[in-house]
């Protein structure tokens, strides 16, 4: 049964359970998910964020500080990226995992640290635009599993 602090996502024709335990909150959630019934992962994340979730190929999931990519095939291993800054939001860029984080962007584990703190990330076609808290955007491409920053617009 889906309790109240619950998301379910339709995602062709299976269903994604994910519950979220806050009692502890901002300490940490409890986080479980399950794809049709089978249950795929369960851990105790930090709380002082909300859970973030999305769909490209796996359903990820983040927390403050963990990225976690639920395959929907059984038998499959849940893809688990730690990170020692906030997480704001994740997207796939060619075959990495880009983690928009509260000071730094990062492809893989490896990133280019921004000036100021991300108040937003957002695509406009195949360029990521990162708001920092100033009120400037930053551009940003992957070309060749690397990330480069454009000039400003």
């Amino acid at each position: 049964m889906i309790g109240p602090e619950a998301r379910t996502l339709v995602v062709g024709h299976q269903v994604v359970e994910i519950e979220l335990e806050t009692d502890d909150r901002p300490h940490s959630t409890g986080l479980l998910i399950r794809v049709d019934g089978d249950k795929r992962w369960s851990s105790e994340e930090p709380g002082w964020r909300d859970i973030g979730c999305g769909v490209d190929g796996d359903i990820l999931v983040w927390s403050a500080r963990r990225l976690l990519a639920v395959p929907l095939q059984l038998g499959t291993e849940v893809n688990v990226v730690d990170c020692d800054e906030d997480i704001i939001a994740v997207f796939r860029v060619l075959s990495l995992w880009l983690l928009v984080c509260e000071s730094s962007l990062r492809l893989a584990s490896e990133g280019g640290e921004l000036s100021d703190v991300v108040s937003e990330a957002r695509w406009d076609q195949d360029v990521l635009l990162v708001g920092c808290g100033d009120g400037a955007y930053v551009r940003v491409v992957a070309v060749a599993d690397q990330l480069k920053v454009l000039p400003a617009a």
